[in-house]
């Protein structure tokens, strides 16, 4: 089966770092606020639920328990449409243009960079094309 346009969508979220040092878990999705699995986007910020048992969508009030980074999102494969969890990246070294909240508000605060950068991820100012565009 070749790659669809609905099921591969790439999102440059590589900084321009050579070793981007990520760590990535995969947790069920929670919705909250209105924020379904299938309004959030990759790139956008979580947090953790009260349990640690699953993830939940970051807005800019969780500045200071942002967790982690979706970098892929479930329920896109067609033979498995039920699946609702989300690679979440918990380190490592991003794009600063292609992060969000997960109401797709950019940018983040400085209070949430703090964050982030204490759990060890760390976001770059790269070119508007992409970490690797000429």
């Amino acid at each position: 089966m070749g790659v669809s346009a609905t099921t591969f969508n790439p999102v440059p979220l590589l900084s321009h770092d050579d070793t981007p040092n990520w760590k990535v878990i995969r947790m069920p999705y929670t919705a909250a606020g209105g924020i379904t699995l299938a309004l959030v986007n990759v790139g956008a910020l979580v947090k953790f639920g009260a349990a640690r048992a699953d993830v939940i969508p970051a807005v800019a009030a969780d500045d200071a328990v942002l967790e982690g980074i979706i970098v892929d999102k479930g329920g896109t494969d067609p033979a498995n449409t039920t699946d609702t969890t989300v690679a979440v990246a918990l380190t490592g070294s991003f794009d600063k243009n292609t992060i969000k909240y997960a109401d797709n508000a950019q940018p983040i605060s400085a209070a949430g960079v703090k964050r982030l950068h204490e759990v060890g991820i760390f976001l770059d100012a790269c070119v508007p094309g992409g970490g690797f565009a000429p």
